[in-house]
Protein backbone atom coordinates (compact mmCIF):
# COMPACT_ATOMS: atom_id res chain seq x y z
CA UNK A 1 0.00 0.00 0.00
CA UNK A 2 2.59 2.03 0.33
CA UNK A 3 4.05 1.61 -3.20
CA UNK A 4 0.84 2.71 -4.08
CA UNK A 5 0.27 5.75 -2.31
CA UNK A 6 4.11 7.33 -3.21
CA UNK A 7 2.58 5.99 -6.83
CA UNK A 8 -0.38 8.48 -6.67
CA UNK A 9 1.56 11.37 -5.28
CA UNK A 10 4.08 10.70 -8.03
CA UNK A 11 0.96 11.25 -10.70
CA UNK A 12 -0.79 14.47 -8.39
CA UNK A 13 2.41 16.69 -9.04
CA UNK A 14 2.32 15.54 -13.07
CA UNK A 15 2.08 18.64 -15.06
CA UNK A 16 -0.38 19.40 -18.09
CA UNK A 17 0.75 21.48 -21.36
CA UNK A 18 0.86 24.96 -21.75
CA UNK A 19 -1.88 25.88 -24.76
CA UNK A 20 -1.67 29.18 -26.14
CA UNK A 21 -5.30 30.01 -26.01
CA UNK A 22 -8.07 31.42 -28.95
CA UNK A 23 -10.52 33.71 -28.60
CA UNK A 24 -13.86 32.25 -29.25
CA UNK A 25 -14.26 33.88 -32.72
CA UNK A 26 -10.84 31.85 -33.74
CA UNK A 27 -11.52 28.90 -32.85
CA UNK A 28 -15.11 29.12 -34.77
CA UNK A 29 -13.04 30.12 -37.56
CA UNK A 30 -10.84 27.50 -38.05
CA UNK A 31 -13.59 25.05 -37.68
CA UNK A 32 -15.33 27.34 -40.51
CA UNK A 33 -12.34 26.61 -42.31
CA UNK A 34 -12.23 23.16 -41.77
CA UNK A 35 -15.50 22.48 -43.11
CA UNK A 36 -14.74 24.43 -46.35
CA UNK A 37 -12.02 22.23 -46.65
CA UNK A 38 -14.44 19.65 -46.74
CA UNK A 39 -16.48 20.70 -48.83
CA UNK A 40 -18.93 21.22 -46.27
CA UNK A 41 -19.92 24.79 -47.00
CA UNK A 42 -23.20 24.86 -45.15
CA UNK A 43 -21.68 24.33 -41.92
CA UNK A 44 -18.86 26.60 -43.03
CA UNK A 45 -20.95 29.63 -43.36
CA UNK A 46 -22.98 28.65 -40.50
CA UNK A 47 -19.40 28.92 -38.50
CA UNK A 48 -18.19 32.17 -40.41
CA UNK A 49 -20.99 34.21 -39.18
CA UNK A 50 -21.01 32.44 -35.86
CA UNK A 51 -17.41 33.96 -35.71
CA UNK A 52 -18.86 37.13 -36.96
CA UNK A 53 -20.53 37.52 -34.32
CA UNK A 54 -18.35 36.69 -31.99
CA UNK A 55 -15.96 39.20 -32.67
CA UNK A 56 -15.76 42.92 -31.40
CA UNK A 57 -13.81 43.71 -34.61
CA UNK A 58 -15.35 45.68 -37.07
CA UNK A 59 -12.94 44.92 -39.86
CA UNK A 60 -12.47 41.33 -38.63
CA UNK A 61 -16.55 40.74 -38.97
CA UNK A 62 -16.89 42.24 -42.41
CA UNK A 63 -14.20 39.62 -43.52
CA UNK A 64 -15.58 36.84 -41.90
CA UNK A 65 -19.07 37.84 -43.28
CA UNK A 66 -17.33 37.83 -46.77
CA UNK A 67 -15.98 34.01 -46.43
CA UNK A 68 -19.29 33.33 -45.16
CA UNK A 69 -20.82 34.71 -48.33
CA UNK A 70 -18.50 32.52 -50.74
CA UNK A 71 -19.58 29.37 -48.31
CA UNK A 72 -23.02 30.08 -49.15
CA UNK A 73 -22.54 30.79 -52.97
CA UNK A 74 -20.53 27.73 -53.67
CA UNK A 75 -23.26 26.07 -51.27
CA UNK A 76 -25.66 26.99 -53.66
CA UNK A 77 -27.42 29.98 -52.60
CA UNK A 78 -26.82 33.08 -54.29
CA UNK A 79 -29.70 34.84 -52.78
CA UNK A 80 -28.26 34.17 -49.35
CA UNK A 81 -24.72 35.17 -50.43
CA UNK A 82 -25.79 38.52 -51.81
CA UNK A 83 -27.57 39.52 -48.35
CA UNK A 84 -24.41 38.23 -46.38
CA UNK A 85 -22.07 40.20 -48.62
CA UNK A 86 -24.42 43.42 -47.82
CA UNK A 87 -24.23 42.80 -44.13
CA UNK A 88 -20.11 42.03 -44.53
CA UNK A 89 -20.33 46.01 -46.17
CA UNK A 90 -22.38 47.02 -43.21
CA UNK A 91 -19.87 46.34 -41.25
CA UNK A 92 -16.59 46.98 -43.24
CA UNK A 93 -17.51 49.50 -45.80
CA UNK A 94 -13.77 49.73 -47.20
CA UNK A 95 -13.50 45.86 -47.63
CA UNK A 96 -11.45 44.60 -50.50
CA UNK A 97 -10.39 40.84 -52.04
CA UNK A 98 -7.66 39.67 -54.05
CA UNK A 99 -9.89 38.32 -56.69
CA UNK A 100 -7.52 36.04 -58.40
CA UNK A 101 -8.53 33.77 -54.96
CA UNK A 102 -11.96 33.23 -55.69
CA UNK A 103 -13.96 32.02 -58.55
CA UNK A 104 -15.47 33.87 -61.33
CA UNK A 105 -19.02 33.70 -59.56
CA UNK A 106 -18.02 34.89 -56.36
CA UNK A 107 -15.64 37.74 -58.07
CA UNK A 108 -18.96 39.11 -60.30
CA UNK A 109 -21.28 38.67 -57.01
CA UNK A 110 -18.88 40.49 -55.16
CA UNK A 111 -18.38 43.60 -57.91
CA UNK A 112 -22.42 43.87 -58.14
CA UNK A 113 -22.88 44.01 -54.47
CA UNK A 114 -19.69 46.30 -54.00
CA UNK A 115 -21.61 48.78 -56.70
CA UNK A 116 -24.82 48.36 -55.16
CA UNK A 117 -23.28 49.80 -51.71
CA UNK A 118 -21.46 52.70 -53.26
CA UNK A 119 -24.37 53.88 -54.72
CA UNK A 120 -26.28 53.47 -51.46
CA UNK A 121 -23.49 55.35 -49.70
CA UNK A 122 -23.93 59.56 -50.15
CA UNK A 123 -20.49 60.71 -51.01
CA UNK A 124 -18.75 61.44 -47.40
CA UNK A 125 -17.69 65.10 -46.81
CA UNK A 126 -13.53 66.38 -47.08
CA UNK A 127 -12.46 66.52 -43.98
CA UNK A 128 -13.11 70.13 -42.65
CA UNK A 129 -9.24 70.82 -40.96
CA UNK A 130 -7.65 69.30 -44.15
CA UNK A 131 -9.91 71.43 -46.78
CA UNK A 132 -8.97 74.45 -44.39
CA UNK A 133 -5.28 73.88 -44.40
CA UNK A 134 -5.65 73.41 -48.31
CA UNK A 135 -7.99 76.81 -48.56
CA UNK A 136 -5.05 78.25 -46.41
CA UNK A 137 -2.21 77.57 -49.06
CA UNK A 138 -4.74 78.43 -52.12
CA UNK A 139 -5.08 81.66 -50.11
CA UNK A 140 -1.34 82.29 -49.94
CA UNK A 141 -0.84 81.39 -53.50
CA UNK A 142 -3.42 83.97 -54.97
CA UNK A 143 -5.87 80.90 -55.96
CA UNK A 144 -9.22 82.62 -54.54
CA UNK A 145 -11.67 81.67 -57.31
CA UNK A 146 -10.70 77.64 -56.04
CA UNK A 147 -11.10 78.71 -52.74
CA UNK A 148 -14.83 79.79 -53.56
CA UNK A 149 -15.52 76.84 -55.15
CA UNK A 150 -14.44 74.22 -52.38
CA UNK A 151 -16.17 76.04 -49.25
CA UNK A 152 -18.77 77.85 -51.11
CA UNK A 153 -20.22 74.31 -51.99
CA UNK A 154 -19.43 72.31 -48.64
CA UNK A 155 -22.48 72.48 -46.43
CA UNK A 156 -23.08 75.86 -44.66
CA UNK A 157 -24.01 74.14 -41.20
CA UNK A 158 -20.75 72.40 -41.73
CA UNK A 159 -18.90 75.07 -41.55
CA UNK A 160 -16.93 76.63 -38.57
CA UNK A 161 -15.77 80.22 -37.70
CA UNK A 162 -12.25 79.39 -38.87
CA UNK A 163 -13.92 78.10 -42.49
CA UNK A 164 -16.33 80.91 -42.59
CA UNK A 165 -13.04 83.68 -42.19
CA UNK A 166 -11.09 81.84 -44.71
CA UNK A 167 -14.62 81.73 -47.29
CA UNK A 168 -14.95 85.61 -46.45
CA UNK A 169 -11.12 86.10 -47.10
CA UNK A 170 -11.93 84.39 -50.55
CA UNK A 171 -14.69 86.23 -51.41
CA UNK A 172 -13.18 89.74 -50.97
CA UNK A 173 -10.32 88.50 -52.80
CA UNK A 174 -12.12 87.88 -55.75
CA UNK A 175 -13.96 91.01 -55.70
CA UNK A 176 -17.43 89.57 -54.34
CA UNK A 177 -17.67 92.54 -51.37
CA UNK A 178 -21.32 91.29 -50.50
CA UNK A 179 -20.70 87.53 -50.18
CA UNK A 180 -17.41 88.32 -48.17
CA UNK A 181 -19.94 90.55 -46.00
CA UNK A 182 -22.00 87.60 -45.20
CA UNK A 183 -19.29 85.48 -44.71
CA UNK A 184 -17.58 87.74 -42.13
CA UNK A 185 -20.84 88.26 -40.24
CA UNK A 186 -21.37 83.96 -40.02
CA UNK A 187 -16.85 83.76 -39.00
CA UNK A 188 -18.14 86.26 -35.81
CA UNK A 189 -20.81 84.33 -35.00
CA UNK A 190 -23.92 86.57 -35.42
CA UNK A 191 -26.98 85.19 -35.86
CA UNK A 192 -27.39 85.24 -39.90
CA UNK A 193 -29.81 83.02 -41.35
CA UNK A 194 -28.94 79.97 -43.07
CA UNK A 195 -29.92 80.91 -46.86
CA UNK A 196 -28.17 79.40 -49.75
CA UNK A 197 -24.77 81.55 -50.38
CA UNK A 198 -24.63 82.53 -54.09
CA UNK A 199 -22.94 79.57 -56.55
CA UNK A 200 -19.65 79.93 -58.13
CA UNK A 201 -20.44 82.25 -60.88
CA UNK A 202 -19.75 80.12 -63.76
CA UNK A 203 -16.48 80.33 -66.14
CA UNK A 204 -17.31 80.18 -69.94
CA UNK A 205 -14.89 78.30 -71.84
CA UNK A 206 -13.09 81.42 -72.49
CA UNK A 207 -10.10 81.92 -71.07
CA UNK A 208 -8.84 85.19 -69.03
CA UNK A 209 -7.09 87.82 -71.04
CA UNK A 210 -3.42 88.73 -72.23
CA UNK A 211 -3.24 90.58 -68.43
CA UNK A 212 -3.73 87.13 -66.55
CA UNK A 213 -1.13 86.07 -64.58
CA UNK A 214 0.39 82.84 -64.03
CA UNK A 215 -1.91 82.51 -60.62
CA UNK A 216 -5.04 83.67 -62.44
CA UNK A 217 -4.35 81.29 -65.06
CA UNK A 218 -3.72 78.46 -62.64
CA UNK A 219 -7.01 79.39 -60.51
CA UNK A 220 -9.25 79.51 -63.32
CA UNK A 221 -8.01 76.49 -64.65
CA UNK A 222 -8.42 74.47 -61.49
CA UNK A 223 -11.75 75.68 -61.08
CA UNK A 224 -12.62 74.51 -64.52
CA UNK A 225 -10.98 70.81 -63.29
CA UNK A 226 -13.13 70.68 -60.33
CA UNK A 227 -16.59 71.26 -62.91
CA UNK A 228 -15.11 68.48 -64.98
CA UNK A 229 -13.96 70.75 -67.57
CA UNK A 230 -10.67 69.06 -68.52
CA UNK A 231 -10.26 70.58 -71.65
CA UNK A 232 -10.62 74.33 -70.30
CA UNK A 233 -8.17 73.64 -67.58
CA UNK A 234 -5.94 71.95 -70.29
CA UNK A 235 -5.72 74.95 -72.49
CA UNK A 236 -5.23 77.37 -69.44
CA UNK A 237 -2.39 74.95 -67.95
CA UNK A 238 -0.89 75.20 -71.28
CA UNK A 239 -1.24 79.18 -71.19
CA UNK A 240 0.76 78.86 -67.97
CA UNK A 241 3.56 77.08 -69.06
CA UNK A 242 3.40 79.40 -72.09
CA UNK A 243 3.49 82.73 -70.14
CA UNK A 244 6.02 80.87 -67.29
CA UNK A 245 7.95 77.82 -68.88
CA UNK A 246 9.30 76.40 -65.09
CA UNK A 247 5.95 76.13 -63.47
CA UNK A 248 6.04 73.10 -61.71
CA UNK A 249 1.70 73.95 -60.78
CA UNK A 250 1.56 74.43 -64.94
CA UNK A 251 2.55 71.13 -65.51
CA UNK A 252 1.07 69.68 -62.88
CA UNK A 253 -2.44 71.16 -63.76
CA UNK A 254 -1.49 69.60 -67.79
CA UNK A 255 -1.16 66.15 -65.71
CA UNK A 256 -4.16 66.76 -63.86
CA UNK A 257 -6.12 67.37 -67.05
CA UNK A 258 -4.96 64.51 -69.62
CA UNK A 259 -5.52 62.23 -66.17
CA UNK A 260 -9.31 63.65 -66.00
CA UNK A 261 -9.39 62.89 -69.68
CA UNK A 262 -7.98 59.26 -69.77
CA UNK A 263 -4.67 59.96 -71.54
CA UNK A 264 -2.28 58.17 -68.71
CA UNK A 265 1.21 58.53 -70.92
CA UNK A 266 0.65 61.93 -71.71
CA UNK A 267 -0.13 62.91 -67.63
CA UNK A 268 2.64 61.07 -66.80
CA UNK A 269 4.75 62.61 -69.00
CA UNK A 270 3.65 66.02 -67.35
CA UNK A 271 3.54 65.32 -63.89
CA UNK A 272 7.28 64.06 -64.30
CA UNK A 273 8.15 67.37 -65.96
CA UNK A 274 6.12 68.98 -63.07
CA UNK A 275 8.68 67.18 -60.66
CA UNK A 276 11.40 68.17 -61.94
CA UNK A 277 10.76 71.58 -62.05
CA UNK A 278 10.15 71.51 -58.20
CA UNK A 279 11.22 67.70 -56.45
CA UNK A 280 8.96 68.92 -53.57
CA UNK A 281 5.24 69.24 -55.50
CA UNK A 282 3.27 67.68 -52.84
CA UNK A 283 0.15 67.19 -55.18
CA UNK A 284 2.96 66.02 -58.11
CA UNK A 285 4.45 63.58 -55.99
CA UNK A 286 0.58 62.46 -54.79
CA UNK A 287 -0.59 61.66 -58.40
CA UNK A 288 2.36 60.14 -59.44
CA UNK A 289 2.17 57.55 -56.52
CA UNK A 290 -1.59 56.98 -57.64
CA UNK A 291 -0.43 56.57 -61.36
CA UNK A 292 2.28 53.91 -60.10
CA UNK A 293 0.05 51.91 -57.92
CA UNK A 294 -2.31 51.61 -60.32
CA UNK A 295 0.03 50.54 -62.70
CA UNK A 296 1.14 48.06 -60.75
CA UNK A 297 4.90 49.67 -59.98
CA UNK A 298 4.90 49.17 -56.24
CA UNK A 299 8.51 50.30 -55.75
CA UNK A 300 8.36 53.90 -57.58
CA UNK A 301 4.83 54.34 -55.89
CA UNK A 302 6.50 54.08 -52.13
CA UNK A 303 9.38 56.10 -53.66
CA UNK A 304 6.76 58.67 -54.27
CA UNK A 305 4.84 58.74 -51.09
CA UNK A 306 7.87 58.46 -49.50
CA UNK A 307 8.75 61.71 -50.89
CA UNK A 308 5.24 63.12 -50.29
CA UNK A 309 5.14 62.31 -46.26
CA UNK A 310 8.95 64.18 -46.02
CA UNK A 311 6.82 67.37 -47.92
CA UNK A 312 4.06 67.07 -45.36
CA UNK A 313 3.64 64.44 -42.70
CA UNK A 314 -0.11 64.23 -43.14
CA UNK A 315 0.41 61.77 -46.37
CA UNK A 316 1.74 59.30 -43.89
CA UNK A 317 -2.11 58.16 -43.67
CA UNK A 318 -1.77 57.26 -47.45
CA UNK A 319 0.89 54.77 -46.47
CA UNK A 320 -0.27 53.58 -43.15
CA UNK A 321 -3.72 52.71 -44.97
CA UNK A 322 -2.03 50.76 -47.82
CA UNK A 323 0.57 48.95 -44.93
CA UNK A 324 -2.39 47.87 -43.38
CA UNK A 325 -4.71 46.79 -46.21
CA UNK A 326 -1.81 44.48 -46.88
CA UNK A 327 -1.64 42.83 -43.16
CA UNK A 328 -4.88 42.28 -43.21
CA UNK A 329 -4.91 40.28 -46.31
CA UNK A 330 -1.75 38.62 -45.15
CA UNK A 331 0.68 39.91 -47.21
CA UNK A 332 3.44 40.86 -44.93
CA UNK A 333 5.88 41.09 -47.82
CA UNK A 334 4.17 43.98 -48.62
CA UNK A 335 2.97 45.57 -45.39
CA UNK A 336 6.82 45.21 -44.34
CA UNK A 337 7.96 47.20 -47.39
CA UNK A 338 5.61 49.62 -46.80
CA UNK A 339 6.28 50.34 -43.11
CA UNK A 340 9.92 50.53 -44.21
CA UNK A 341 9.29 53.11 -46.01
CA UNK A 342 7.30 55.21 -43.46
CA UNK A 343 9.73 54.46 -40.67
CA UNK A 344 12.08 55.88 -42.82
CA UNK A 345 9.62 58.84 -43.69
CA UNK A 346 9.08 59.70 -40.38
CA UNK A 347 11.98 58.19 -37.92
CA UNK A 348 10.35 59.68 -34.79
CA UNK A 349 6.42 58.97 -35.52
CA UNK A 350 5.75 56.73 -32.28
CA UNK A 351 2.71 55.44 -34.45
CA UNK A 352 4.22 54.38 -37.16
CA UNK A 353 7.18 53.04 -35.66
CA UNK A 354 5.17 50.59 -33.48
CA UNK A 355 3.19 49.59 -36.39
CA UNK A 356 6.27 48.74 -38.39
CA UNK A 357 7.38 46.89 -35.01
CA UNK A 358 4.37 44.85 -35.10
CA UNK A 359 4.50 43.68 -38.92
CA UNK A 360 8.22 42.42 -38.29
CA UNK A 361 7.12 40.30 -35.39
CA UNK A 362 4.10 39.06 -36.81
CA UNK A 363 6.42 38.22 -40.05
CA UNK A 364 8.51 36.36 -37.54
CA UNK A 365 11.34 38.41 -37.38
CA UNK A 366 12.04 39.55 -33.90
CA UNK A 367 15.21 40.82 -34.00
CA UNK A 368 14.12 43.42 -36.45
CA UNK A 369 11.35 44.06 -34.60
CA UNK A 370 13.34 45.21 -31.79
CA UNK A 371 14.74 48.19 -33.67
CA UNK A 372 11.64 50.35 -34.37
CA UNK A 373 10.46 48.63 -30.80
CA UNK A 374 13.13 50.16 -28.65
CA UNK A 375 12.73 53.69 -30.88
CA UNK A 376 8.80 54.02 -30.16
CA UNK A 377 9.73 53.40 -26.65
CA UNK A 378 12.46 55.93 -26.53
CA UNK A 379 9.98 58.33 -28.11
CA UNK A 380 6.70 57.57 -25.87
CA UNK A 381 8.19 56.23 -22.66
CA UNK A 382 4.79 56.56 -21.01
CA UNK A 383 2.40 55.10 -23.77
CA UNK A 384 1.48 51.61 -22.45
CA UNK A 385 1.04 49.45 -25.85
CA UNK A 386 4.41 50.25 -27.08
CA UNK A 387 6.25 48.82 -23.97
CA UNK A 388 3.92 45.98 -23.78
CA UNK A 389 4.68 45.21 -27.82
CA UNK A 390 8.69 45.53 -27.45
CA UNK A 391 7.81 43.23 -24.16
CA UNK A 392 6.59 40.64 -25.75
CA UNK A 393 9.42 41.10 -28.64
CA UNK A 394 11.94 40.49 -25.68
CA UNK A 395 9.85 37.66 -24.32
CA UNK A 396 10.00 35.83 -27.93
CA UNK A 397 13.98 36.60 -28.08
CA UNK A 398 14.36 34.70 -24.42
CA UNK A 399 15.09 38.04 -23.04
CA UNK A 400 13.56 37.01 -19.88
CA UNK A 401 14.25 39.98 -17.65
CA UNK A 402 14.45 42.69 -19.91
CA UNK A 403 10.82 41.94 -21.56
CA UNK A 404 9.40 41.42 -17.58
CA UNK A 405 10.58 44.97 -17.12
CA UNK A 406 9.30 46.50 -20.20
CA UNK A 407 5.90 45.26 -18.96
CA UNK A 408 5.82 46.13 -15.78
CA UNK A 409 6.74 49.70 -16.93
CA UNK A 410 3.50 49.53 -19.14
CA UNK A 411 1.44 48.65 -15.94
CA UNK A 412 3.25 51.43 -14.34
CA UNK A 413 1.71 53.51 -16.91
CA UNK A 414 -1.55 51.64 -17.50
CA UNK A 415 -2.33 49.45 -15.02
CA UNK A 416 -5.20 48.17 -16.72
CA UNK A 417 -3.37 47.32 -20.22
CA UNK A 418 -4.91 43.79 -20.94
CA UNK A 419 -2.06 42.88 -22.78
CA UNK A 420 0.59 43.89 -21.06
CA UNK A 421 -0.95 41.94 -18.17
CA UNK A 422 -1.60 39.12 -19.51
CA UNK A 423 1.78 38.62 -21.07
CA UNK A 424 3.58 39.35 -17.75
CA UNK A 425 1.40 36.65 -16.27
CA UNK A 426 2.43 34.03 -18.71
CA UNK A 427 5.91 35.56 -18.50
CA UNK A 428 5.83 34.68 -14.63
CA UNK A 429 4.18 31.15 -14.98
CA UNK A 430 6.85 30.55 -18.02
CA UNK A 431 9.75 31.28 -15.12
CA UNK A 432 7.98 29.36 -12.52
CA UNK A 433 6.29 32.06 -10.69
CA UNK A 434 2.60 30.76 -11.34
CA UNK A 435 1.53 32.34 -7.38
CA UNK A 436 2.73 35.49 -8.84
CA UNK A 437 1.14 35.36 -12.15
CA UNK A 438 -2.18 35.16 -10.07
CA UNK A 439 -2.89 38.70 -9.59
CA UNK A 440 -2.00 39.73 -13.29
CA UNK A 441 -4.39 37.48 -14.69
CA UNK A 442 -7.24 38.04 -11.77
CA UNK A 443 -6.81 41.96 -12.79
CA UNK A 444 -6.96 41.22 -16.69
CA UNK A 445 -10.04 38.66 -15.82
CA UNK A 446 -12.09 41.31 -14.14
CA UNK A 447 -11.64 43.90 -16.84
CA UNK A 448 -12.84 41.29 -19.90
CA UNK A 449 -14.13 38.06 -18.04
CA UNK A 450 -14.77 36.82 -21.27
CA UNK A 451 -11.26 36.58 -22.66
CA UNK A 452 -9.80 32.69 -22.64
CA UNK A 453 -6.72 33.58 -22.63
CA UNK A 454 -7.05 35.45 -19.08
CA UNK A 455 -8.95 32.56 -17.73
CA UNK A 456 -7.01 29.75 -18.19
CA UNK A 457 -4.25 31.72 -17.02
CA UNK A 458 -5.45 32.39 -13.97
CA UNK A 459 -6.40 28.56 -13.77
CA UNK A 460 -3.27 27.60 -14.50
CA UNK A 461 -1.31 29.99 -11.89
CA UNK A 462 -3.64 28.92 -9.61
CA UNK A 463 -3.13 24.79 -9.70
CA UNK A 464 0.31 25.30 -10.43
CA UNK A 465 0.65 27.36 -7.11
CA UNK A 466 -1.31 24.41 -4.79
CA UNK A 467 -4.79 26.25 -5.10
CA UNK A 468 -6.58 23.05 -7.35
CA UNK A 469 -10.02 24.14 -6.10
CA UNK A 470 -9.57 27.82 -7.00
CA UNK A 471 -8.27 26.84 -10.01
CA UNK A 472 -11.55 24.51 -10.39
CA UNK A 473 -13.86 27.03 -9.92
CA UNK A 474 -12.09 29.54 -12.06
CA UNK A 475 -13.09 27.47 -14.94
CA UNK A 476 -16.11 25.71 -13.33
CA UNK A 477 -18.69 27.51 -15.20
CA UNK A 478 -17.22 27.23 -18.68
CA UNK A 479 -16.28 23.58 -19.39
CA UNK A 480 -19.53 22.75 -21.21
CA UNK A 481 -18.43 25.06 -23.78
CA UNK A 482 -16.32 23.51 -26.69
CA UNK A 483 -13.07 25.96 -26.05
CA UNK A 484 -10.20 23.69 -26.61
CA UNK A 485 -8.12 25.57 -24.24
CA UNK A 486 -9.99 25.62 -21.42
CA UNK A 487 -10.98 22.18 -21.80
CA UNK A 488 -7.36 20.96 -21.98
CA UNK A 489 -6.65 23.23 -18.82
CA UNK A 490 -10.23 21.34 -16.78
CA UNK A 491 -8.19 17.92 -17.43
CA UNK A 492 -4.73 19.37 -16.23
CA UNK A 493 -6.56 20.58 -12.88
CA UNK A 494 -8.88 16.83 -12.54
CA UNK A 495 -5.21 15.14 -13.12
CA UNK A 496 -4.35 16.56 -10.35
CA UNK A 497 -7.03 16.18 -7.88
CA UNK A 498 -6.15 12.51 -8.90
CA UNK A 499 -9.77 12.13 -10.79
CA UNK A 500 -8.08 10.00 -13.69
CA UNK A 501 -11.11 9.33 -15.54
CA UNK A 502 -12.49 12.52 -15.78
CA UNK A 503 -9.39 14.12 -16.51
CA UNK A 504 -8.95 11.97 -19.70
CA UNK A 505 -12.83 13.00 -20.44
CA UNK A 506 -11.77 16.38 -20.17
CA UNK A 507 -8.54 15.51 -22.70
CA UNK A 508 -11.46 13.99 -25.21
CA UNK A 509 -13.20 17.01 -24.96
CA UNK A 510 -10.25 19.29 -26.00
CA UNK A 511 -9.32 17.04 -28.75
CA UNK A 512 -12.88 16.87 -30.48
CA UNK A 513 -12.80 21.01 -30.12
CA UNK A 514 -9.51 21.22 -31.66
CA UNK A 515 -8.35 18.18 -33.48
CA UNK A 516 -5.01 19.54 -34.07
CA UNK A 517 -4.05 19.56 -30.56
CA UNK A 518 -1.50 16.97 -30.90
CA UNK A 519 -1.12 17.36 -26.39
CA UNK A 520 -3.87 16.63 -25.84
CA UNK A 521 -4.22 13.32 -27.23
CA UNK A 522 -0.59 12.65 -25.13
CA UNK A 523 -1.94 14.11 -22.48
CA UNK A 524 -5.81 11.83 -22.99
CA UNK A 525 -3.84 8.96 -23.49
CA UNK A 526 -1.27 9.74 -19.97
CA UNK A 527 -4.52 10.54 -17.80
CA UNK A 528 -6.63 6.85 -19.31
CA UNK A 529 -2.82 4.91 -18.51
CA UNK A 530 -3.26 6.73 -15.04
CA UNK A 531 -6.77 5.94 -14.29
CA UNK A 532 -6.48 1.81 -15.88
CA UNK A 533 -3.38 1.67 -13.70
CA UNK A 534 -5.03 3.00 -10.02
CA UNK A 535 -8.49 0.51 -11.19
CA UNK A 536 -5.60 -2.00 -11.57
CA UNK A 537 -3.66 -1.36 -8.15
CA UNK A 538 -7.15 -1.12 -6.68
CA UNK A 539 -8.13 -4.33 -7.48
CA UNK A 540 -4.83 -6.14 -6.47
CA UNK A 541 -2.40 -6.90 -3.17
CA UNK A 542 0.36 -5.66 -4.82
CA UNK A 543 0.91 -3.03 -6.79
CA UNK A 544 2.99 -3.83 -10.07
CA UNK A 545 6.21 -1.75 -11.32
CA UNK A 546 5.18 0.68 -13.37
CA UNK A 547 5.83 4.66 -14.28
CA UNK A 548 3.17 6.97 -16.09
CA UNK A 549 4.92 9.36 -17.88
CA UNK A 550 4.33 13.11 -16.45
CA UNK A 551 1.55 15.12 -19.13
CA UNK A 552 3.41 16.93 -22.03
CA UNK A 553 3.73 20.74 -21.32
Amino acid sequence: MIRVRLLLVTLALLLCPWLQAQPASESLEREARAASRSGKFREAAVKFEQSAAASSDARRRGRLRMQAAYATLNGGNAKAARETLHAAFADDPSLEIVEQLYTPEFRELWNDVKAEVARAIPPALPDLAELKRACEEKIRDGRFAEVVYDLGNYPQDKLDRDAWALLAQAYEKAGRSDQAALARRRALGEPVPIVPLPAPAPVTATLPGAAATPTDLLSFGREALNRGDAATAQAAANRVVEVEPTSSEGYRLLGDSYSARGEKALADAMWRQSLRLNERNEGTLLALADLSLDAKEFDEALGFLKRAVEVNPRNADRLTTLGRKARTEGDLKTARQVFAVAAEALPKDVAVLAEYGAVLFQSGDVDAALDPLMRAAAEAPDRAPVRASLAAALRKKNSLKEAEREYREALRTDPSWNPALKGLGALLLSTGRPAEAIEPFRTALVAQPSDVDSRVGLARAQRLSGDVEGAAGTLKDFVSGSDASILNEAGAVAYTQKSWAEAAAFFEKALAADPALAQATANRDRAAAAAKLVASLASKAEAPSAIVSPLKR
